[in-house]
């Protein structure tokens, strides 16, 4: 099993027809797309879009409309190559969104979502952390194996300071893993800022993490997957 994450910066340097066509030439069973368009993947029969960000209006101090030309935003999309079983509800459903599966490996929760849509700026950086952590703690309670996947826009290496929106997400985001049972798997591979972290009851099935596209050939990010056994 294979689920990865990209932040695709809206598409707004690349046509979506090379993302799609890219994207379509990987094997996933889960891909999560964070400041995401709507893109059709023939690899996927499911797929499960964040609420649209509102058209033509000011949102979060950004008009959507005016700096996508037009295009229908969402910040999270889940494409998946089976059905969800269940939708939790999440503080910002703009911004973040949870399904449940069941798969091979049990039924599991895929929690998508950014942190730092505008980066640092605020408050924005400090509710979005403040919602995961919420989120994922409720979430837990009725199912313990949570999968967090998306722009956490930071790196956990400590020679990585440089790549962190602040101490405190690093921080918070690591106290929630202990206090969960989780582990990041991805947060060995060098400047990076997107993540997927794991329940630790899967770590035993856990085979690589790797990046599945360089920074700059999509989008201003890399492209990370884990595989699990």
């Amino acid at each position: 099993m294979k689920i990865a994450t990209l932040n695709i910066d809206w598409s707004r340097k690349i046509k979506k027809e090379k993302i799609e066509q890219f994207l379509d030439s990987q094997d996933f069973d889960f891909l999560i797309l964070t400041e995401a368009i709507n893109l059709n993947l023939a690899n996927f029969d499911f797929k499960y879009l964040s609420e649209q960000i509102p058209e033509n209006v000011e949102y979060e101090g950004l008009n959507y409309s005016k700096y996508l030309n037009g295009e229908k935003a969402y910040r999270t999309i889940i494409y998946s190559k089976i059905p969800a079983k269940k939708k939790f509800s999440v503080k910002d459903s703009n911004t973040s969104l949870a399904l449940e599966f069941e798969t091979e490996f049990g039924e599991f929760v895929i929690y998508a979502t950014i942190i730092g849509t505008q980066f640092k700026k605020k408050p924005f950086a400090k509710n979005e952390l403040d919602n995961c952590i919420n989120d994922c703690k409720k979430i837990s309670l009725i199912n313990p194996n949570l999968i967090i996947a998306g722009d956490l826009n930071t790196s956990f290496l400590e020679d990585e300071k440089y790549f962190t929106i602040n101490s405190e997400t690093t921080e918070s985001l690591k106290a929630l893993c202990q206090n969960l049972n989780l582990v990041n798997a991805t947060e060995n591979i060098k400047e990076n800022i997107d993540h997927i972290i794991i329940p630790k009851s899967f770590y035993k099935n856990f085979t690589e993490a790797k990046v599945f596209v360089k920074k700059d050939i999509l989008s201003d990010h890399k492209g990370v997957f884990v595989s699990f056994n």
